[in-house]
């Protein structure tokens, strides 16, 4: 069995969250790896921010004020779980992306060279996601490593 030296951890800020960052950190730590934390911002949501700038003109509101401040807001909160769920001793990093999550994701795990991923199968949900599927069902079917799927439902 490959060992295990990096795992991403998908990050969507819903309720499961805090426990994929939990596990990640368990099986980091177990196996002194690294966590690469990672965080997209929807494609969808940055296409509707658009409409927006081209709909109220003029506005405060810019792509890239929105792109900058959305950035901030994500990594201080990706920040305070590390605080709180990340030991000291296991080395975490995070990464925000722009773009369709699943596609993100997959890329990050091809550049990062991860052993693991871990996502939730419940998060963020929609009408799309349920007409074309999830970002985990997704991730399952085109990851070329590992994925631990916790099914946090209750």
């Amino acid at each position: 069995m490959k060992a295990i030296k990096k795992i991403i951890a998908g990050i969507d800020f819903s309720v499961y969250s805090t426990k994929v960052l939990e596990y990640a950190a368990e099986v980091a730590e177990r196996n002194m790896a690294e966590i690469v934390a990672v965080s997209v911002i929807n494609k969808r949501q940055i296409d509707h921010i658009k409409a927006i700038c081209r709909e109220d003109k003029p506005s405060n509101l810019t792509l890239e004020k929105f792109l900058g401040d959305e950035t901030r807001r994500r990594i201080a909160n990706m920040e305070e779980l590390f605080r709180r769920l990340v030991p000291k001793t296991v080395t975490a990093r995070i990464t925000i992306r722009t773009g369709v999550p699943f596609e993100q994701l997959l890329q990050v795990v091809d550049e990062e060279q991860a052993e693991l991923v871990v996502i939730s199968s419940k998060g963020r949900t929609n009408f799309h996601d349920y007409m074309f599927g999830t970002t985990s069902e997704k991730v399952f079917r085109h990851c070329p490593v590992s994925v631990l799927s916790l099914n946090l439902r209750e």
